[in-house]
Formats: structure tokens, sequence, C-alpha cells
């Protein structure tokens, strides 16, 4: 089980609600064997667009999208890019496999959005403001990891005390992310040692970061919390956890770190992502941006 910092007042929708029963198969293949994160934010997005066309999607044509797009008008264009590529994924994926008789997302085009990237970069003090005005050691903990460590949200609640391993200068951090790649994430010492203070029980499944019931914490709780240091700290409204790993990457790269140990440290497959944020000076050993 996982648990949030509140309680829950009513049951979230089901996963399949709007898709068509002829394309929850498909749905289901499209999405095997993807991370649990990936899996709720494009069964989401498949969901909406199922919803807004009210067939099946054998029967989409160009002309649905277009719809949906312009529908979208009030989103953002990262949010309408990110939408219309899981639906035109799930579209070509149909199609390979003979489930659809076309592609109709093949003709859509998707215009590429100028880079915000330097909108979403946090200076240090925002960050520092974020993290120190939350009083409760749990989630203050939780905003520390994010930044501290630059993982994501998704992989700070699934971490155990399994994936942590002490060294002489603080941990290791064993991370299993985005697109099933495991990775070996550097803990600075002022973090482990903040980390340990939150161990709910001596058992190696016990959660790093727990819930408020001592179980893991669950990604929307997780989120709220974020959310609401971000709010306290008077950042903008779309702040949000990723925010922290933007900052981690973009400070790190500030203070001198060498570029690849950023790449190792975030997971990025390409130097040409980690280079987005900053230009780096040689340095082989991170810095502790909690102390």
């Amino acid at each position: 089980m996982v648990s949030g910092d509140q309680p829950r007042s009513a049951a979230p929708a089901a996963p399949d609600d709007g898709l068509n029963r002829a394309d929850i198969p498909l749905v289901k293949t499209w999405l095997h064997n993807r991370s649990s994160h990936t899996v709720r934010a494009y069964r989401a997005d498949v969901a909406e667009f199922a919803r807004f066309v009210a067939k099946p999607m054998a029967d989409v044509v160009l002309e649905d999208l277009q719809a949906w797009h312009d529908s979208m008008s009030d989103a953002s264009d990262s949010t309408r890019r990110r939408k219309l590529s899981a639906v035109k994924s799930l579209l070509t994926y149909g199609h390979k496999l003979d489930f659809l008789p076309h592609d109709a997302g093949m003709a859509f085009r998707l215009e590429r959005g100028r880079d915000s990237l330097n909108e979403r970069i946090l200076t240090r003090p925002q960050v520092l403001a974020m993290i120190a005005g939350e009083a409760d050691p749990r989630r203050h903990g939780l905003l520390a990891l994010l930044y501290g460590t630059g993982v994501r949200l998704s992989e700070a609640c699934t971490l155990r005390w399994r994936d942590m391993t002490r060294r002489q200068s603080g941990g290791i951090a064993t991370v299993f992310g985005k697109g099933g790649k495991t990775r070996h994430v550097q803990v600075a010492a002022s973090l482990w040692k903040e980390l340990v203070a939150l161990r709910v029980d001596d058992g190696p499944d016990a959660p790093v970061v727990p819930g408020h019931d001592g179980g893991p914490l669950h990604i929307r709780a997780a989120h709220r919390v974020v959310k609401r240091a971000a709010k306290r700290a008077g950042l903008a409204p779309d702040a949000s956890a990723h925010w922290l790993r933007h900052a981690f990457a973009s400070h790190q790269l500030d203070a001198g770190q060498n570029v690849h140990w950023v790449q190792a440290q975030l997971g990025h497959s390409s130097l040409a992502t980690t280079t987005r944020y900053s230009h780096a000076s040689a340095d082989t050993v991170g810095a502790d941006l909690l102390a």
C-alpha cells in the first residue's frame, strides 16, 4: 500500500474511463512494460481523446486530431504537444499491429515549440526558500531529496532502503528510472543524515521518504507537497517537482561540476539534453547544494 498526507474522500476515476471497449486491449499492450508514471500519464491523455471523439480508435480520422488540438486552445503548447504525441504514438502502434486500418496521426504534424526551459529553472534562493518553509520533517526530506539529487518525483516515491548504500561521504542511491534504466545517484552527506532521521524501521523495504502512516508516499501526495511548498515561497503556480530537477542540473553546472557527472546523475541518454542547462568546467565531485 501507499499513503498520502491526507485522507481521500472519493475513489479516483477508473483508468479506462472514456475508452471504447474495443480499444482497451490495444491500450494495454501499448502501455505494457512502461513505468507506472508513464502508464498513468499516457492512459489519461488517450482516455481524454477518446471522450472527445466518442468513437473507437479504428474510426479516428485526421480531422478528429485537428479538432482536439483546436479544442485545447487554453492549454500550454507543451501540454498540447504531450497529449497529441501520446495519441499519435498509440495510433501508429495500433496500425503497425494491424489493430487499426490506418494511422490517422501520420499526417498530423506537431510543431516544435520554443525552448522555454529557462523559465522553469528556479534560482538557488528560491529553491532553498521552498525547502526552508516546510516544517514537517518528512515533507522537508522529500523536497531536499528532489533538489539534492535531481531524481524524478516517481523515483523518490519508490526508493527503499535496500536501494541505499552508505559511503564515507554520504551515500549512493540505486534508482530504477525512466525507460527501465538503473543508475547510481550520489547522495550528499547532509542529505543522507536527514533521510536516515526519517527512517521508520530497519527493514530493507522501508521507504526512504515515508508517508504519514509509515508506508510508501503516494506520488499524488508528493506532488501536493511540492505544490504547497512552491506556493508558500511565492513561486509560479505551475512550479512542479520537475522544476527542482531542472534546478539541480543548472545549479550543479553553475557550481562547476563535470557535465558527464550531471548527465549520469540525471540519467540522461544524450549529453545534449544535459548541456541545455549550462556549460560546465571540469570537476569530479558533486556539490552539496543543501549545505
